[in-house]
């Protein structure tokens, strides 16, 4: 029986989508399974916490933000890992339920997650989502861009989650360092598809 208060792991893509649909229904009425909700994003409330932290800058100019935000919206980081999420083009808004498919070797392994905060300014867009009964892990994660009065654009990623099954516990180092790894992957992601669609614009008007 699918439950979400499991790692479901499935052999291929129909039973992927399939379990994925069914953990997005029974999660949709779950709580999160940590306290420090928004702590991605609002780090300064949360001060006993010491989150893992990476930036890169993008570009420069409003074109490069404008393709940042459209990354953020297309959950473009995601590719990095190799991750699907679902429902596909799932809103970047408070409340949206997504399962993230992560293929490892033959299969899959699919968790539930929220968005939790969103950011929306004219220089800063971002959300963070966060863990459900289920995953493996507890916390969540924060993806904000940034573009500073000079123009620079600049992406962060924020991770503040710790191990949640007694299986994640016993790899501890190592699920920290598929965490920072992930963090790495996310970024170049986010800086690709803001290269692609920054240069496809320079295209079009040329």
């Amino acid at each position: 029986m699918l439950s979400n208060m499991s790692v479901v792991v499935v052999p291929n893509r129909v039973a992927a989508d399939q379990a994925a649909g069914r953990i997005v229904g029974v999660a949709a009425t779950a709580e999160p399974t940590y306290a420090h909700v928004g702590s991605t994003i609002d780090p300064d409330s949360w001060p006993d916490h010491h989150p893992y932290v990476r930036s890169l800058v993008v570009g420069r100019g409003q074109a490069c933000f404008a393709a940042a935000v459209d990354g953020l919206r297309s959950w473009a980081c995601h590719r990095g890992i190799r991750a699907r999420v679902h429902p596909a083009g799932a809103p970047i808004v408070v409340g949206t339920t997504v399962a993230v498919e992560l293929p490892i070797g033959p299969v899959r392994i699919i968790v539930p997650n929220r968005v939790v905060a969103v950011i929306c300014e004219p220089a800063r867009f971002g959300f963070a989502y966060g863990t459900l009964p289920g995953h493996e892990e507890r916390g969540e994660e924060g993806f904000v861009v940034e573009q500073a009065p000079d123009g620079t654009v600049t992406a962060t990623v924020v991770v503040d989650a710790v191990p949640a099954t007694p299986a994640a516990r016993l790899v501890g180092p190592a699920v920290t360092l598929v965490q920072h790894l992930a963090v790495r992957r996310y970024l170049s992601a986010w800086a690709a598809h803001v290269d692609e669609v920054v240069s496809a614009s320079t295209a079009g008007h040329a």
